[in-house]
């Protein structure tokens, strides 16, 4: 519970607010990180929109503001899943790891686009080699993100189903 308020609290009182300060109205597209996957001509055109200091609001957000909340949401998932399979943590205690796959994704991929967001701000270019890098790196977060909610379902489900068995034999 502690874990899922600090995360709740992070999102909603510090990432928001720290969000807006390259927030562009009307923009499709309000951060690179939370598409599934980004060509060239994307990232040019999310920062094309936005003036030098958006941009640098842009980087410190990739490079501390998100960078610690990947961190806050994988402790959160690695606690729920230690939480739902704890009766079978001898079988399947590797699961507890599997958060931390999103959180180095995530990371990558955050690094990747300060990385391009600054080499936007030095020549008005951006490296397609480090573009696919933070691309690629998006889309493995996200299928990690989706692997994660699949386990944490799965143990809801075995919770409950054990629950149920436990009552129906007294």
């Amino acid at each position: 519970m502690l874990a899922t308020s600090v995360f709740a609290a992070y999102l909603v009182l510090v990432l928001t607010g720290k969000g807006a300060a390259f927030a562009v109205a009307d923009s499709s597209v309000r951060s690179l990180g939370t598409a599934l996957g980004f060509g060239q001509a994307e990232i040019l055109a999310f920062l094309a929109e936005r003036s030098d200091q958006m941009i640098l609001a842009y980087i410190e957000f990739n490079q501390v503001w998100d960078t610690l909340f990947g961190l806050i949401y994988g402790v959160m998932y690695v606690v729920w899943v230690s939480v739902l399979f704890k009766p079978y943590s001898q079988k399947v205690g590797i699961l507890n790891l599997l958060p931390f796959g999103q959180v180095i994704f995530d990371w990558v991929e955050n690094f990747a686009l300060s990385a391009l967001s600054s080499q936007y701000l030095a020549d008005g270019t951006v490296s397609s080699s480090i573009a696919l890098l933070a691309s690629t790196s998006s889309a493995i977060k996200w299928g990690f993100s989706l692997l994660v909610y699949v386990v944490i379902v799965v143990g809801i489900v075995m919770r409950i189903v054990g629950a149920v068995k436990r009552r129906s034999q007294r």
